[in-house]
């Protein structure tokens, strides 16, 4: 008997011991914030050969180092380039070109030195594998016929001139010729003829020349001892224009000559608007450099830019006692109430204001000289090919508080005459023209119209049609509400794609019939048009056209092939991951796209006809087999309205069932659509799901929809039905759960923990705390006033305070400061542009009054986000210190419970200590 005991007992520690062995060998080590470093990000520009066999992409490293890969499309061959960016491929595919900087800490060291950092340019033989490196090249290009390769050097250091080296390289011979004191060049569509202006010192030798790339040999189109600039070729033609400088003393800026060539491969011949010599160019106008100069498609007309020119004044003699007593220039604004732009608005817009022209034409086979826009006039854009434009005025409606509005012209480029469209019209809602230029594109009264440019006549498209095309899910203050969009215009102006919650439609934009295209809204699936070829503005039936698809509940994403012609639906790639960034090849069928998930990291993945048939190139992020990994997992829930919504709930990483963990709750708005987003580990973002669910956390992210005029009331209404809803699973431990959010989440997040006790902690991230006094702000990213951000976008307030003084209290979390129990960590930067830190200060001081605990975190020279790297460390650490204590019960850190004195500050920046 005791032997069996004994043998029973043996057999149970080795069974122990084996079941915790394999427990250990399946149970992965979670992510420690030193392993962050070596995570990796896809950078991905749409870089794929003309002829489909080789493509470029770039991976960044956490800690800021990159490699730009170039690699074949066969997967047989990888070429890799530290701290390089830009490729160039020639359309042959046998080049690549490819800007080479240096990392950031080098950079930074030589910019210390005072060193110039100067790019230098790597040139690729993709058939040989053989590079050449060419060193101080600020720009360059490779040739459309594929034959050379243009570089241009840095100007000389100390040089007045802006003329720099200019290499023409030879990629069939491989020899170079150097053309110096060159400030600009140009080379036409079909890459045979190179053009560049000469700028050399004391201006001698300044002039245009025509480099002919297929004979070698130079012409001289002009030649002065002033200065030539703002050379454009017409995109398809050999059509060159540029501007020389012409000078009167008694202006105070220089006027301008046009010279025009129409077509530089057969004739050299010249056209020359000479503004000084014609009876139609308005008196007292010139010429400006700020506008460059441009052929029309058809070559019948060129685009220019004037304006008023102003005089010389003369100065009066004055003596030296005069000078001595010279009053100053007060430093002064005046902010007047009738300015259509208020005074922070006119700064930010100073330097694009003080080089804005008038749109004039010249047309060229009747050699007239039209002004197009003027002083009340200045929006203006063509129509088609420039034979009409069409023309908005605000003016009568300035000031302008919700919505902006306009009076629509469709004006003549031959004679000026201006034919008014539309009245009183809301810019938003406005779509502008057909790629013909026969119809304008509106959306009013919840129906998409059409304008007929030529007759005048209007259309309503949708009229007859039931299905809602206003945007159903909009839930801003506008009350003018916006359509769900519009997917273009085929060619020739036949068709308008138009779109509604789930669909996508067909119009004849003279109302004489419509097509609905797909079926999602049967599918509960979202279509809209994605082109792969973009060198026209409309869809050729001719070419590949896709639509983009995703399920509106579950996520997937992918794409489905169309016929334009006839609009048939072909190849469907769906897939429960995140699609995007289809592209391709443009002379053959293959193209690129990245594929990615929650846990499974952005790559690029290369198809030949069937997007089906992919395989990957890429393979970012390796390591991560090696760590456990969280999941995700859409939550169903209904808001206190009894509306439908959604959460998405993040996992801890190395879950165990049946155990209880804390949770951090991210809100914004509608957050679940980023289910299938990859989260690389940072240290640099204190936000980062990825971070928390590596540290034995939930994440929720619950969806928000609103109600006007009740926006924190709205969030509440969202959020605490979705974490109850979450509570009841019984995996989080209900006296846990914190809540964080930035600017608007940031505002959600301190108004939602004056009306619940449901978190133990919150993080607020330059959040809005006084909706009354932040409608009175400004935005001085842009210097416009708040006040449009809650009339007409996510403030939600449709009118101003004194009429909704109520609302406007009860929404705001400061006037709400003496419920709140929970404790609070704000943060600010104190040059934030976006929402002014004196709304934390307004937080700050109530709950300190209040004797309520609340930490205001605020870095020195920041925006609304954080730029600094030593910042955002910084807070990444404070956040996770600061959710780890109220969270998880680990010990407090001293700022935590003592904060910091100023004296301290400054004893730690100094990093010195004082002894008594």
């Amino acid at each position: 008997m005791m032997y069996q005991n004994t043998l029973k007992l043996c057999l149970g520690l080795f069974l122990l011991s084996l079941s915790t062995t394999l427990l250990a060998q399946e149970e992965k080590p979670t992510l420690s914030v030193e392993d962050y470093q070596e995570w990796q990000n896809l950078s991905w520009a749409n870089w794929l050969s003309d002829n489909g066999q080789w493509m470029a992409y770039r991976v960044t490293l956490v800690n800021e180092n990159d490699t730009l890969y170039i690699s074949s499309t066969d997967g047989n061959k990888e070429h890799k380039y530290a701290h390089a960016n830009a490729p160039q491929f020639s359309i042959d595919g046998k080049w690549v070109a490819i800007r080479q900087g240096f990392s950031p800490k080098k950079e930074e060291q030589m910019k210390k030195k005072k060193q110039p950092v100067q790019n230098k340019m790597v040139l690729l033989n993709l058939e040989t594998g053989e590079d050449e490196t060419f060193e101080s090249i600020s720009s360059f290009s490779i040739s459309e016929n594929s034959k050379h390769l243009i570089m241009s050097t840095y100007p000389p250091k100390g040089s007045k001139a802006k003329g720099k080296d200019l290499i023409v390289h030879n990629l069939e011979t491989g020899t170079s010729r150097n053309i110096g004191n060159v400030s600009e060049w140009a080379l036409n569509d079909k890459g045979n003829l190179l053009a560049y202006v000469i700028d050399a010192e004391k201006n001698r030798g300044n002039g245009v020349e025509l480099f002919d790339l297929e004979k070698y040999s130079i012409q001289f189109l002009a030649s002065d001892t002033t200065t030539f600039r703002k050379l454009a070729w017409e995109e398809e033609a050999s059509a060159l224009t540029f501007m020389q400088a012409i000078y009167d003393t008694s202006y105070t800026e220089a006027n301008h000559r046009i010279y025009a060539f129409k077509d530089l491969e057969s004739s050299t011949e010249k056209l020359i608007l000479d503004p000084s010599k014609r009876k139609d160019f308005p008196t007292g106008m010139h010429i400006r450099e700020t506008y460059t100069p441009r052929w029309s498609e058809d070559l019948s007309r060129i685009f220019v830019g004037m304006d008023d020119w102003d005089e010389k004044e003369e100065e009066p003699k004055k003596d030296k006692k005069d000078k001595a007593e010279e009053e100053k220039v007060p430093e002064m604004e005046i902010w007047h109430w009738k300015d259509a732009d208020i005074m922070p608005r006119q700064r930010r817009t100073y330097n694009r204001d003080k080089n804005e022209t008038y749109l004039s034409v010249w047309n060229v086979a009747d050699d007239n000289f039209v002004q197009i826009e003027d002083k009340k006039v200045k929006d203006a854009s063509m129509i088609g090919d420039g034979e009409k434009m069409i023309l908005l005025d605000e003016t009568p409606y300035e000031p302008q508080f919700r919505l902006e509005h306009a009076d629509v012209y469709v004006a003549d480029a031959k004679t000026g005459q201006r034919k008014l469209a539309m009245k009183n019209f809301p810019r938003n809602n406005f779509y502008r023209s057909s790629p013909d230029g026969q119809y304008l594109l509106y959306f009013i009264d919840n129906h998409w119209h059409t304008y007929n440019v030529k007759t005048g006549k209007t259309t309503n498209l949708t009229k007859s049609l039931k299905t809602p095309f206003w945007n159903t899910r909009y839930d801003g203050p506008r009350e003018i509400l916006p359509p769900y969009g519009s997917g273009g215009w085929t060619k020739g102006d036949k068709e308008v794609l138009l779109y509604t919650e789930y669909d996508i439609w067909a119009f004849k934009p003279d109302g004489s019939g419509h097509k609905k295209l797909t079926e999602g809204e049967k599918e509960e699936m979202m279509y809209r048009t994605y082109r792969v070829d973009r060198e026209e503005d409309y869809i050729d039936p001719e070419k590949p056209l896709f639509f983009t698809v995703f399920g509106d509940k579950t996520k997937e994403s992918g794409y489905l092939s169309v016929n334009a012609s006839n609009w048939s639906l072909g190849e469907k790639l769906l897939m429960d991951k995140r699609v995007r960034g289809l592209n391709k090849a443009k002379d053959a069928d293959a193209y690129t796209f990245i594929q990615e998930s929650y846990t499974d990291s952005p790559d690029i993945f290369f198809a030949k006809g069937s997007l089906k048939n992919a395989k990957q190139l890429s393979n970012t992020n390796p390591q991560q087999e090696k760590y456990a990994w969280g999941k995700t997992e859409l939550i169903e829930y209904k808001n206190a309205d009894g509306k439908k919504l959604q959460g998405l709930l993040h996992y801890p990483a190395n879950y165990e069932k049946g155990k209880e963990y804390p949770m951090i709750t991210y809100i914004y708005e509608r957050r679940t659509d980023s289910k299938n987003n990859y989260v690389a580990p940072t240290d640099r973002r204190a936000y980062n799901l990825t971070h928390y669910v590596q540290n034995g956390y939930f994440v929720f992210q619950p969806d928000i929809i609103y109600k006007t005029n009740h926006p924190g009331e709205s969030a509440v209404d969202c959020v605490v039905p979705a974490v109850e809803k979450v509570l009841k699973t019984g995996m989080i431990d209900k006296d846990k759960v914190g809540l964080m959010g930035h600017s608007w989440g940031g505002y959600q997040t301190a108004f939602l923990i004056t009306q619940t006790d449901l978190f133990s902690a919150a993080i607020a991230g330059a959040p809005l705390t006084n909706m009354i006094s932040m409608y009175n702000s400004i935005y001085w990213n842009s210097g416009t006033p708040d006040q449009q951000i809650f009339e007409t976008s996510q403030g939600r307030l449709r009118e101003p305070y004194w009429n909704l003084m109520e609302e406007y209290v009860a929404n705001s979390p400061v006037f709400q400061a003496q419920n709140i129990k929970t404790p609070v960590l704000m943060t600010f930067g104190d040059e934030d542009g976006a929402v002014d830190y004196h709304q934390g200060i307004e937080m700050y001081i109530t709950m300190r009054r209040l004797s309520k605990p609340l930490i205001m975190l605020l870095y020195e020279g920041e925006n609304h986000g954080l730029a600094k790297k030593e910042n955002q460390k910084d807070y990444f650490n404070k956040v996770t210190e600061f959710f780890d204590h109220h969270l998880k019960g680990n010990t407090p850190k001293e700022w935590i419970v003592e904060g910091q004195s100023y004296l301290k500050k400054k004893e730690k920046e100094s990093k010195k200590v004082i002894k008594p």
